[in-house]
């Protein structure tokens, strides 16, 4: 069935597939920004749902255009392309969302540690104590330790003499060696509840110590939680010392550097942001590119957002996890992100991919218009008028054309692409079938760009009353009942449907029907009749009927071309259909010239006389005159035997 319908040429523009994978990509990312916000704060899962497909079909639809701007005719390569831009926006999108989903964990610690600043500033307060905690480590603790100097009360201590002496930084790297050669649940060895302020105490003089329970507080109950995140884990990552501190000799020597020019939110935050973060259980927050540049952390944190979740739902709708709702987690929001991603590419393949599969005119070097008419018939089976329009796509006409296709009956609908001269035409064919149930119809394609030629145009046209396009003629053997049998495909006969369109008057019932103008619809041939006595025998189809076997009316000659039903009052002739196999459209308009055989003496008529021509009985003259013949139809006929003074023409 290859040669049937329109198999696309496989052509396609370089320039045009790098420039559809870069612009649906970009579309695809500015649209990320746009979708995530909106179903971040959106309730209602419809909405999201919907934002999905619309997030989709605007890529798709970017796609559309680069494919048809540039005659992309090659299904395959547009495939791949259109994989390749998605691929890279959805990978672009979980970037997004992990940045998101960062940028949120690390404003939350933030703002819970500037509360703790807070109150800290207010307890030291109380004591007469002013301390700064915007200004750098070592300098805050110095003010502090001043006031209390100031204010009557112990001799304060230098922290930045005690922190930055290397006493304290060989007694760090000491404790370092030690701690990271222990497992971690070592930590419930060590004395006290303030677990790493214990282990500290003896380094610096105690410095070390109380800025340690400062921000670790009761250290066991973080030491636990890391633990159990990280079962593998050494007693000084196990107490939080490699995330304040660094995990090497080289990083706790210039952490201790760092204390002197930071503050305690910057050298948190900042300079040991990543660990320091993910110690307390959240993660630092990351630009999008440092993630896409980390595709092991991307899935190390998607993973991590799956085992927790972020957000749970009730019924329709959907909420933000900090909700008393259990939040969706493991399989099922696997199973939630899977089908977003099928709603969100399925609609850009459905949109751009028909495009590229689009009839293709060579000759106008441009995509097939489609034309603006539904043509809609009464249905019938569907795969029996699929195998018999492709055995002969004029089959088609057999079925009942609709006016309309109300009343929840079912039809199929044929949508014309053509060139711009007509003379390359291609047709769809939808099934829509009324699901009583639902109450609502369904469309199912079943014939996919079939080849048809100008004549199915013309008659498709004239049935619908449209003008056929110059050059596409009305197939002559189309009747208002349809074609003879022999165009009756097995198995599509009309249904009960048809039958009660038929009934409430919403089909074409013919041609003239139809069409107003009579002057547009082809002649209805009359069915062969026998010769009457003495009567020549026409091979032309438009020869007049001839007369019954009444009795001959006063002043008429039945031996005479014009005696008969021409000038008698006869019923006219019954219109049938005419044998498909019989007549050829070249023989009803073609300039063809029609011969003449003469009756045998003796049985009546003009006998050596060719009525066409009035001339010897072998004599043959063209129906269409050519300048050298009559000069018409009419023209051509002898009448010099005719008695017309005795007619009667009143």
């Amino acid at each position: 069935m290859d040669g049937k319908y329109y198999k696309p040429s496989d052509k396609f523009s370089v320039v045009g597939l790098i420039l559809m994978i870069v612009c649906t990509t970009l579309a695809g990312v500015a649209i990320s920004f746009l979708y995530l916000k909106l179903n971040s704060v959106c309730p209602i899962v419809y909405l999201c749902v919907l934002m999905a497909v619309l997030y989709g079909g605007a890529m798709g639809g970017v796609a559309y255009f680069f494919i048809k701007k540039f005659h992309l005719r090659s299904p395959k390569m547009v495939i791949v392309s259109l994989c390749v831009a998605l691929l890279f926006t959805t990978y672009f999108k979980w970037a997004l969302y992990d940045h998101n989903d960062r940028q949120d964990q690390y404003e939350y610690m933030s703002d819970s540690f500037q509360d703790t600043l807070d109150e800290l500033s207010d307890t030291f307060s109380n004591f007469g104590v002013n301390i700064d905690f915007d200004k750098p480590i070592t300098k805050a603790f110095d003010d502090a330790a001043s006031s209390i100097n100031a204010s009557g009360g112990t001799q304060g201590v230098s922290f930045t003499d005690q922190l930055m002496s290397q006493e304290t930084i060989d007694g760090l790297k000491k404790i370092y060696q030690e701690y990271s050669a222990k497992p971690g649940a070592d930590y419930k060895e060590l004395a006290g509840d303030g677990g790493t302020s214990t282990a500290l105490a003896s380094v610096g003089g105690g410095t070390v110590s109380a800025m340690a329970g400062s921000m670790l507080g009761d250290s066991k109950d973080y030491c636990q939680y890391y633990l159990d995140r990280y079962p593998d884990a050494n007693l000084w990552e196990t107490m939080g010392m490699a995330a304040f501190l660094g995990n090497s000799e080289s990083e706790i020597e210039e952490s201790i550097k760092k204390l002197n020019e930071l503050s305690l939110k910057e050298y948190i935050f900042d300079y040991h942001g990543d660990e320091a973060l993910d110690y307390f259980g959240y993660k630092n927050k990351k630009s999008v590119f440092q993630i896409m540049l980390h595709p092991k952390m991307l899935l190390t944190d998607i993973k991590d957002i799956n085992e927790v979740g972020r957000w749970s739902y009730s019924s329709s709708h959907s909420y933000s996890s900090t909700r008393d709702a259990e939040p969706v987690n493991g399989f099922m929001l696997w199973i939630v992100w899977l089908g977003e991603l099928i709603v969100i590419n399925l609609p850009a393949f459905v949109i751009a991919i028909p495009m590229c599969q689009r009839p293709f005119i060579e000759s106008d070097n441009d995509w097939a218009i489609k034309h603006p008419t539904q043509f809609k018939f009464g249905a019938v089976n569907a795969q029996a008028l699929k195998s018999s329009m492709e055995a002969d796509p004029m089959s088609l006409f057999n079925n009942q054309a609709l006016i309309t296709a109300g009343g929840r009956t079912n039809y199929f609908t044929v949508t014309l692409f053509h060139s711009r001269s007509f003379m390359e035409n291609y047709v769809l064919v939808d099934n829509t079938t009324y699901d009583a149930r639902r109450k609502t119809y369904n469309h199912k394609n079943f014939i996919n760009y079939l080849i048809v030629d100008t004549t199915f145009v013309g008659t498709l046209f004239n049935i619908f009353g449209l003008n056929p396009p110059v050059g596409c003629h009305p197939d002559p053997m189309y009747t208002p009942g349809g074609y003879s049998t022999s165009y009756v495909p097995q198995g599509a006969s009309v249904t009960e449907a048809n039958k009660q369109a038929e009934a409430a008057g919403q089909f074409v019932s013919g041609v003239m029907h139809q069409n107003p103008n009579p002057a547009q619809q082809p002649v209805p041939q009359a069915a062969p009749q026998p010769a009457p006595q003495g009567a020549p025998s026409l091979s032309s189809p438009f020869a007049p009927p001839p007369a019954q076997d009444n009795a001959a009316q006063p002043g008429q000659q039945s031996n005479s071309l014009l005696g008969g039903s021409l000038f008698n009052q006869q019923p006219a002739p019954t219109i049938v259909p005419q044998p498909a196999q019989n007549i050829n459209a070249d023989s009803i308009f073609g300039e063809q010239p029609i011969i003449q055989k003469p009756k045998e003496d003796g049985q009546g008529g003009a006998g050596g006389i060719n009525l066409l021509t009035g001339g010897p009985k072998d004599e043959v003259k063209p129906l269409v005159p050519d300048g050298s013949g009559t000069s018409g139809f009419m023209d051509g006929l002898d009448t010099s035997h005719l008695d017309l003074d005795n007619f009667d023409f009143k």
